[in-house]
């Protein structure tokens, strides 16, 4: 039996429901997490609107940038840029921008890159649990085994 992949991915109608950020600045530091290939290919695919339980929207670009939205308003809180290196196997952060603007989001610069970094594990969880055929709510008839928490 084949397994569901039950991922939403970020597609043109998500981009058309996100906005971008209106006071971005840099973090103090990059984030130190390191995305092996298969977390770049799913980051690639992103992960689109689904429910009010995926609380975020991600898309890693052809340009290398990665940018997370809050799911519930579109708003873009996060963009970091990715070096990937040894032909897409291994990608690394060199800079983070957070935004703001009060009315958006009340993150502090100090506190980063922790959050981003937790926010990206969540992300990147809830789509590998996707792939697997396990949705937040459970596991649909078809799933595989539930996957091992990343990193």
């Amino acid at each position: 039996m084949s397994i569901d992949d039950l991922r939403p991915l970020f597609t043109e109608r998500s981009a058309a429901k996100v906005q971008p950020a209106l006071a971005m600045s840099p973090a103090h530091q990059a984030p130190r997490l390191v995305l092996d290939a298969d977390t770049i290919g799913l980051l690639r695919d992103g992960l689109g609107f689904y429910d009010m339980e995926i609380r975020w929207v991600a898309h890693l670009d052809d340009a290398d940038v990665l940018r997370l939205w809050r799911s519930w308003t579109g708003h873009q809180i996060y963009e970091a840029t990715v070096v990937v290196a040894d032909a897409g196997a291994i990608a690394t952060f060199a800079e983070l921008t957070v935004e703001q603007n009060p009315d958006r989001y009340a993150g502090r610069l100090s506190e980063e890159p922790g959050l981003f970094e937790r926010v990206l594990i969540s992300t990147v969880n809830h789509l590998r649990h996707f792939r697997a055929g396990h949705t937040p709510y459970g596991p649909s008839p078809s799933a595989g085994p539930a996957p091992a928490p990343w990193p």
